[in-house]
This record gives C-alpha cells, sequence and structure tokens, in this order.
C-alpha cells in the first residue's frame, strides 16, 4: 500500500507536461525557411507612387507576419509553457519592429521624390530583415523558452521518481535505475546547451547579416545545433521518464 501511495506522488501530469512542450516545441521548431517575400516590384525610375505601393506592400507583409509571432507568444503564454518576463521579452523585440516599420510607412507614404522612395523600400530589406533574421531568430527565442521550462518541469519530478524508485521490488529496481540515471544525464546534456544558446542570439542581428554574414551564418548554425541537441536529450528524458512510470504502475 505504501508502495502505491508512493507512485501515485508522481504527478499524473508530468508526461502530459513533457508531452505538450515537446510537441509544441516541434510544432515551431526553428526553420531556415520562413514566408517569402514576394519578388520586388519594378517600378519606373521617376515613378514615385510605384514604389510607394511597393513599399506599403512589403511593409503589410511584415507587420502581418510580427502579428502571427505576437499571437504564438501570447498562446503559449496563456498556455502556461514561458513564463511573463520570457514572453514581455519576446513581445518587446515585436512591438520594436512593428512600431519601426510603421515609423518607416509614415515616412514613405509622404515622399515627394522617387529616389527618397526607393531608398525607404530599400530599407524595409537593410532595416529590418523581418523575414531574413528577426523571425528566424524569435521562434528560436521561443523555442528556446519552452525547452528551458519543459527541463524544469522534468528535473523538478525527480525527487518523487527516486523515491517510488527505492520502494520498488528488487527485480525492477536495475531497470528503473538504468531509466532514471539516462534522464538525468538526458537532462545534464540539454542543460549544458542553455547558456550557449541564449549566448548566440546578440549576434543573430540585421546589421551583422548585411554586413558580417560569415558570422552571422556561423553564429545560427551553431545555434541550431544546440538547440537540435536540446530538443533531442528533452525528448529522450520524457521516454525515460514514460517508461519509469509504465514499470511503476
Amino acid at each position: 500500500m505504501k508502495l502505491l501511495v508512493t507512485v501515485r506522488q508522481i504527478p499524473r501530469r508530468f508526461v502530459a507536461i513533457g508531452i505538450l512542450g515537446l510537441m509544441a516545441l516541434s510544432i515551431i521548431a526553428p526553420s531556415t525557411a520562413f514566408a517569402a517575400t514576394t519578388a520586388p516590384q519594378k517600378c519606373a525610375p521617376a515613378d514615385t507612387q510605384c514604389f510607394i505601393a511597393a513599399g506599403d506592400h512589403y511593409i503589410a507583409q511584415r507587420q502581418a507576419a510580427l502579428t502571427t509571432l505576437s499571437g504564438k507568444i501570447t498562446a503559449r503564454r496563456n498556455e502556461n509553457l514561458i513564463t511573463s518576463d520570457q514572453a514581455n521579452t519576446l513581445q518587446a523585440d515585436v512591438g520594436t519592429n512593428q512600431s519601426g516599420l510603421a515609423s518607416l510607412k509614415s515616412k514613405l507614404d509622404v515622399e515627394k521624390n522617387a529616389q527618397a522612395a526607393r531608398q525607404d523600400v530599400q530599407n524595409i530589406f537593410l532595416q529590418f530583415r523581418i523575414f531574413a533574421v528577426v523571425l528566424p531568430r524569435d521562434y528560436r527565442r521561443l523555442y528556446l523558452d519552452m525547452a528551458v521550462n519543459v527541463d524544469i518541469k522534468l528535473r523538478n519530478v525527480a525527487p518523487k521518481v527516486q523515491r517510488a524508485i527505492n520502494n520498488a521490488p528488487p527485480g525492477e529496481k536495475a531497470q528503473l535505475n538504468t531509466l532514471f540515471n539516462d534522464y538525468k544525464n538526458q537532462l545534464t546534456t540539454a542543460e549544458s546547451q542553455f547558456d550557449s544558446a541564449q549566448g548566440d542570439f546578440p549576434a543573430l542581428t540585421p546589421a551583422n547579416y548585411n554586413y558580417n554574414r560569415t558570422t552571422y551564418t556561423a553564429t545560427l548554425a551553431k545555434l541550431d545545433t544546440a538547440l537540435h541537441i536540446i530538443h533531442t536529450a528533452l525528448h529522450q528524458a520524457r521516454n525515460d521518464i514514460h517508461q519509469i512510470a509504465k514499470i511503476l504502475k
């Protein structure tokens, strides 16, 4: 009876938390391909209104994509998959870019000559890099924030799992301890990548994309390697806990 009580102390939701978090991570898993931008519209050199219309179209595309990101951040916060601080940091970056694009649109819409309007359109790409830099970076940040929180939730069940294993029949302990040790090792592997991944984000900027592409590309590849390791480790840790729970039923 005491063993059964101990087993029941392992939260029933811990497997669901791992699955929910990892499913969500998979849904927003970083990808090198985001929404394709329409090919630049051809405008006559002196056609100011053509440049304005083209610029407004490109800005609207980017505003819509940022709004979608903002909605995903809000959804993940409402699901308690990220903290309010994590959500606020991401929403602040979305807001900064949306405000910047809105200001650029206001400037573009009142331009009186084609050269100035054309430069404003070029700045949509050069200054903001929404599809090339901001969205890939911020979706990766959302991914990492969720991974950190999944790790915490998986780590927090360790004491109860250990107590349940200690009270398990002797014939089950070897298998349980093997799974439990692997679970702890997998969490350690994931955690070993967190600082590295977080340290990569400052280099993922439009300026580096424009003028220091080698550094930008190398940093992005390094970040993706860390995120892949994190995802694989957390997935295995969740599987270990799931197997332990099945044995302890």
